[in-house]
């Protein structure tokens, strides 16, 4: 998973998983301190289980379940 975050922080990478209700999901996602917004407490991080990104279609944060992930590009 280290390698889909560092992705993640140089540029939008498009994101294919299946949400929980079972649909899968295509998202445009990043980490990229120019696109984010500022987060309180610090830059929001992801543990083993679940990444957290910055949608930039719907310009809010999501957290995917890693386990669901189908595809990176």
């Amino acid at each position: 998973m280290t390698d889909i975050v560092k992705e993640l922080e140089n540029r939008v990478v498009e994101i294919t998983f299946d949400k929980l209700d079972g649909t899968e999901r295509v998202m445009n996602a990043t980490l990229q301190e120019t696109v984010v917004p500022e987060t309180k407490g610090g830059k929001t991080k992801a543990s083993e289980t679940n990444l957290v990104v910055f949608d930039v279609d719907k310009q809010g944060w999501r957290t995917i379940v890693v386990d669901r992930i189908k595809k990176v590009a």
